[in-house]
């Protein structure tokens, strides 16, 4: 095989081009893009390295919102434990594609059972569909740190700021220039994620990773 040429050269693993909305202390705005919201569980397994890298959970079908444990999954072929000796668990993970307001850009947001279950609530009650590019609306949440650990954070929808509103015609082509959110999380084959897997707990995983952006997207969360 031949070398890349010096134009083509990026001097070390490509980051991923996968950029997650941190939710800052205060209010944080954004605007979900139509059939981004992506369902699924994660397992986030500890390597030889002692990082904690994200696998998905591939017995839960994404489509039906719905596990299948007739489903192969290397996780529990290979009976991976937690720190306590019980078998891993995964973990609620779903996120969105959204316009930050903040940076004016399209980022993944790792969203939160509650947050989630508050605007579905509140789309509901209002009869709107949010994420609608000309009667959707923008959306207003509130992060509030409760306490000293990392986990005491509160989230709460702005419910009054939850208004119709259309996008201009340059919001709208943020997102239709954008990759959809199923081109940046293409499901893993068995096999794939098998390799992966034994990859990361011998230690031969690639260090250049998102993994670390979606960890605190989720610690954030937590």
């Amino acid at each position: 095989m031949s070398g890349l040429s010096f134009k083509k050269l990026n001097g070390g693993a490509k980051k991923s081009e996968v950029k997650y909305m941190k939710l800052a202390e205060g209010d944080n705005t954004f605007r979900i893009a139509p059939d981004s919201v992506l369902p699924g569980y994660t397992y986030w397994v500890k390597g030889k390295n002692g990082k904690d890298f994200p696998f998905d959970a591939l017995q839960f079908d994404r489509e039906n919102e719905r596990f299948d444990n007739k489903l192969p999954c290397p996780i529990r072929d290979l009976e991976i434990k937690d720190k306590k000796g019980d078998d891993l668990r995964c973990q609620w993970s779903y996120k969105c594609q959204v316009i930050n307001k903040a940076t004016g850009q399209v980022e993944i947001l790792q969203l939160k059972k509650g947050m989630l279950s508050e605007i579905i609530s509140v789309a509901q009650d209002l009869e709107v569909d949010p994420t609608d590019l000309d009667t959707g609306m923008w959306l207003t949440v509130t992060r509030t740190k409760t306490g000293p650990l990392a986990y005491n954070v509160e989230y709460k929808l702005r419910q009054l700021k939850c208004k119709p509103s259309a996008l201009s015609d340059e919001e709208k082509e943020l997102f239709a220039k954008a990759k959809t959110i199923t081109e940046l999380f293409k499901p893993e084959t068995y096999d794939e994620q098998l390799a992966r897997l034994n990859k990361h707990i011998n230690g031969e995983q690639d260090e250049e990773s998102n993994a670390s952006d979606d960890q605190e997207a989720i610690d954030e969360l937590s």
